[in-house]
């Protein structure tokens, strides 16, 4: 005979109560708010996470393939436009390579654009550019010759590959153009028409040497054109006028004897504020090829005066930079380590760290 204690049955009288004051949980679908001032993209293996680095707080997740280079946004269509690329069983198999399109409010996709596969698969956010019409974007290929995919993201169609030779990055200028850096020293533009097809292409005379002292793949935006920088430190700004390409006089922030201190790190070592015309750089001591080592400094520089006006010293080093656009903007660093902190870009104070899962780069919004 099976006896029931008194405070086993009591338990066993109460259990009904206990789990009537369970609320069930339902399930409900947030959308994103109006992107606020000093958004950001933190690029991961997992996707693109969505940030305010004023406040710190994640405001979403963009699902991105693991052979994304980059992100990029046209607010006017409140968009995203992302390269991306996929293998049919995940690690082999079938290759696709697309442009996604994802919607502002639920950061959803809502077109896909198949291009060639072709496209680098490389984490460099200037390996895509949406062109300064906000209509066609460029994705630069690798297979293993260099090319370039456009598509015309308003229309969701691929409008045709350019071959271009020993010249890759992507840097937008005018309204349908974009330059490139060669391996001879040199740049090269291309001018497209209203539909996108390249309608003229001319090239710079060499600028920089190869060999002693080439120019880095990994570029800033100015207001007007483009800031480049050689693994020496020196530093050129590019813009055009019309079909012909103009760069400015190089010039080396190094005073004298800080020979020793060169530009590095593994993703995006320079960044420039558009307003200001500040330059942010990663900076460490090391010999001439250590070009991939990270910033132990971030040296900040004024282009209107081509000198340095500040040094923020890193307590990781920097692997990769990005600096907001808004009138109060913040510097973002992701270091050596994999951390995400906040630096405000103009007093150069250190006001946050954030956490992003295995962060390697950022994407401006």
């Amino acid at each position: 005979m099976r006896f029931i204690t008194p405070i086993a049955l009591g338990l066993s009288l109460l259990a009904p109560i206990a789990l009537a004051q369970i609320t069930p949980e339902e399930i409900t679908v947030e959308t994103m708010s109006e992107p606020g001032e000093n958004w950001f993209i933190g690029m991961t293996g997992n996707g693109g996470y969505i940030f305010d680095a004023t406040t710190g707080e994640m405001q979403g997740l963009l699902s991105l393939s693991r052979y994304t280079p980059a992100v990029t946004h046209w607010a006017p269509r409140e968009e995203f436009y992302a390269a991306e690329s996929y293998l049919a069983r995940g690690t082999y198999g079938e290759r696709t390579d697309i442009v996604a399109v994802y919607d502002y409010e639920n950061l959803r996709p809502v077109a896909e654009i198949v291009i060639p596969n072709h496209m680098a698969r490389l984490n460099v956010r200037s390996h895509l550019g949406l062109l300064n019409n906000g209509r066609h974007l460029a994705v630069l290929n690798m297979n293993p010759g260099h090319s370039v995919t456009i598509v015309d993201v308003e229309d969701r169609v691929f409008v045709y590959e350019a071959s271009t030779p020993g010249c890759a990055v992507i840097m937008p200028v005018a309204e349908n153009d974009f330059m490139q850096v060669c391996g001879d020293g040199t740049l090269q533009l291309i001018q497209l028409d209203l539909s996108g097809f390249e309608e003229n292409r001319v090239r710079s005379d060499v600028f920089f040497n190869v060999i002693e002292d080439a120019v880095f793949d990994r570029v800033a935006a100015s207001a007007d054109g483009w800031f480049l920088i050689t693994h020496r430190g020196t530093i050129f700004h590019a813009t055009t006028d019309d079909d012909d390409i103009v760069i400015e006089d190089g010039w080396n922030p190094r005073l004298e004897g800080e020979e020793a201190w060169q530009p590095g790190g593994r993703n995006e070592i320079i960044t420039a504020h558009h307003a200001t015309g500040l330059i942010y750089v990663a900076m460490h001591e090391g010999e001439i090829d250590t070009h991939h080592e990270p910033g132990t400094e971030i040296w900040v520089l004024d282009s209107n005066t081509q000198r340095r006006i500040g040094r923020i010293e890193l307590e990781t080093p920097a692997n990769s930079l990005l600096v907001t656009q808004e009138d109060n903007p913040k510097l973002l660093i992701v270091d050596s380590a994999g951390g995400t902190h906040v630096y405000n870009a103009t007093t150069f104070a250190k006001e946050r760290s954030i956490q992003i899962p295995n962060s390697t780069a950022f994407e401006d919004f």
